[in-house]
């Protein structure tokens, strides 16, 4: 009897036909379905941990978010003194010597709070809002993936909006200024991208810590680059984060998806600023509903916070009271809000340079001490936003005579403190005019010249072009140098420096000076460019018996755990900062005193130009030894004074960084650069 195989064998096609011939399963389609359904939902998982995978290695960002608590800790600033100016974030700023940069956003001031200190009401408000399954889910909430893949906006997790704000910042798409389907493609790869770090962040931090680290690091953009629940209640409310009301909370929380609403111009329309303050109304009143829709809150409570009329410090409201409850009748800006950034704001990038210069990582410090003093940048900030003009640019720099240490540092663009990307006392290389004639006249004293030395004042040519006085006259007869300075005559500053050109010129590149690649003509005349910051430290020069240090700005750096980092280019203790690698020999000590006597003689000598800085015009000033000089350039488009003490070297500078507008007349006819020079005498000197 043949077998099961040999039948099969002998009519192969039998069982084939039958099985074509028998009747279909009824869910052998629906089960086909499902497959491919499930093909195509693993394919496209892969698909988004493969870009995502792709977009945290292009980041560098795995080791970012294992490392992300020490670099979510700014840093603390403190001057010379140990008093607070404030605190740096972590985000990295441009290192001159690479052209890596790990987090291009512009850095914001923040402070971090710890979750104890945040009020109960601001954490669930924000829970409520953004994230309420925070505590069941990995670091992904997957009910609201499809929504968030289709959009390529919405869904996001608290750890993935701690990863956007922080990790990711700067790499993909809302903050790159990328348009159109380029954005979008970067933005389905930056939303990937957190798919696969959020797990992971949530796997090495625990809830609480992911939650306050998120907290500190909310952009709150719209109040001026700062970011942070501190922050965003010292700036909107004017109170500490542990004493925001439940209204106040709820208000910041409906603020987050579009911060830059709460920016409002002098100029902007009542009816637009009313409809724009209305929209963030809304937002806080959709806020609190969640909160009492989850009984977070009671009705009573919800009832109080909606009635409670918020002033936010930089809007003025109206309310009125009606049977739908209280609603906004005007809304405008508040024409007495001011607001100035912490000293820290304006001084990030030097201070990140600096350390960047240093070989210190931003990233290993907590705490850096500075030369500047307090009281002084507050002064000097006040100063030079005094100033009010359109398109008038001012910088300003103080430094320590004998450490080379930066006292005070500010600049500021139409009376408004310049941004930190802005810093003209430091970025604004300007030809620097008749402040050079004391730096030439003290090259020649080193050869020989002095105070008494004489030239006449009559029409001098250099190389063909004919030099004129400032006042287009001549005195035809022999002057000294003392009163050629104090004159600031340019014919004999030609005739000086047509002896002493080669040495003049290796002074200014010895302090730092660049020549000016279209102006040729002699540098005695201040042809040369720098900053002001780069002219107070040649004139600390001769307060410090002719040794020029280089400016600096921390004297000291701590790490996370309170160790000192050492600054292995500079000297660490601020009092021995005058080691030979800072300091320079420029001229001999009594060069460097008889320059100094000169400079006195401009200020309270018989031909003074600046007699205002005398002493008795400054009553609570100090009566100590000062000397000064003025510059303005030919165009007008810079107007320049610098001055020294024994202690403090000072510059100001005022003009167009650009150098395409020329100053108001006011501006250089009152003097105001040498008038700010005043400054010296009220400054705080040693043994006082």
């Amino acid at each position: 009897m043949p077998s099961l195989r040999d039948y099969m064998r002998w009519q192969p096609f039998s069982f084939r036909q039958a099985k074509l011939a028998a009747p279909k399963s009824r869910w052998a389609g629906l089960w086909l379905a499902c497959k491919l359904l499930m093909a195509l939902i693993g394919g496209v998982t892969l698909l988004i941990f493969l870009l995502g995978l792709g977009g945290a290695l292009w980041t560098g960002s795995l080791q970012k978010v294992w490392n992300l608590q020490s670099q979510i800790e700014p840093i603390r600033v403190l001057d010379r003194s140990g008093n607070d100016l404030g605190v740096l974030d972590h985000c990295d700023a441009q290192n001159k010597s690479t052209t890596q940069v790990s987090n291009p956003v512009r850095c914001r001031e923040s402070l971090t709070l710890t979750i104890d200190e945040m009020p109960r009401h601001f954490l669930l408000s924000y829970l409520a809002k953004e994230d309420v399954r925070y505590f069941q889910h990995p670091g992904i909430d997957f009910g609201r993936v499809p929504r968030s893949l289709l959009t390529g906006a919405g869904g996001s997790t608290v750890p993935m909006q701690l990863l956007k704000n922080n990790v990711l910042a700067g790499h993909f798409d809302y903050d790159t200024g990328r348009k159109g389907v380029s954005r979008q493609v970067a933005g389905v790869v930056r939303k990937a991208t957190e798919y696969v770090l959020a797990p992971l962040l949530s796997a090495r931090y625990s809830k609480a810590q992911v939650l306050e680290m998120s907290v500190n690091s909310l952009p709150w953009l719209g109040i001026g680059q700062r970011r942070g629940l501190h922050d965003a209640a010292r700036i909107i409310f004017g109170k500490q984060a542990a004493d925001l009301s439940l209204a106040q909370s709820a208000f910041l929380v409906g603020l987050l998806p579009r911060p830059s609403t709460y920016l409002v111009l002098n100029s902007t329309p009542l009816m637009d600023s009313t409809e724009q303050f209305r929209y963030m109304r809304q937002q806080q009143l959709i806020t609190l509903d969640i909160l009492r829709r989850h009984a977070l809150i009671t009705a009573d409570e919800y009832a109080q916070a909606a009635s409670e009329p918020l002033q936010p410090s930089l809007w003025q409201v109206q309310y009125v009271l009606g049977a739908g409850g209280l609603t906004v009748s005007s809304a405008r800006r508040n024409p007495d809000y001011t607001s100035a950034p912490d000293p820290a704001w304006t001084l990030q990038g030097l201070i990140k340079q600096e350390l960047h210069d240093q070989g210190i990582s931003p990233s290993r410090v907590a705490t850096v001490s500075l030369s500047i003093d307090a009281a002084a940048q507050r002064q000097l900030s006040r100063q030079v936003t005094a100033l009010s003009l359109p398109h008038v640019a001012q910088g300003a720099a103080i430094v320590d005579v004998h450490t080379g240490g930066i006292v005070a540092l500010a600049s500021s663009t139409g009376g408004e403190l310049s941004t930190a990307e802005q810093q003209w006392a430091v970025t604004a290389r300007r030809p620097v005019a008749s402040t050079v004639k004391p730096l030439l006249y003290a090259t020649a004293f080193e050869r020989g010249l002095s105070q008494d030395s004489r030239f006449t004042d009559k029409p001098t040519r250099y190389y063909g072009q004919s030099i004129n006085n400032n006042n287009l006259t001549f005195l035809y007869r022999p002057v000294t140098i003392r009163e050629a300075n104090a004159r600031s005559l340019n014919t004999v500053a030609v005739q000086v420096g047509l002896r002493y050109e080669d040495a003049l010129t290796t002074t200014l590149k010895a302090v730092g000076y660049s020549q000016d690649s279209v102006n040729r003509s002699s540098p005695a005349l201040g042809t040369w460019r720098s900053s002001p910051l780069g002219v107070a430290a040649a004139y600390a020069s001769f307060g410090n018996g002719g040794q020029w240090c280089r400016p600096y700005l921390i004297t000291a750096v701590y790490g996370q755990s309170g160790q000192r980092i050492a600054l292995p280019q500079r000297t660490s203790n601020a009092a021995t900062a005058t080691a030979a690698a800072q300091c320079k020999t420029l001229w001999s000590q009594p060069v460097a005193t008889q320059a100094f006597d000169m400079l006195r003689g401009a200020v309270s000598g018989p031909y003074s130009h600046v007699q205002f800085l005398r002493p008795y015009n400054f009553a609570t000033g100090q009566n100590v030894p000062l000397g000064a000089k003025s510059g303005t350039t030919d165009n007008v488009q810079d107007s320049w004074c610098a001055g020294v003490t024994p202690q403090y070297a000072m510059s100001v500078w005022l003009g167009d960084p650009a150098g395409m507008q020329p100053l108001p007349d006011q501006v250089y006819q009152h003097q105001v650069a040498c008038r700010n020079l005043g400054l010296l005498r009220v400054l705080p000197y040693e043994g006082e």
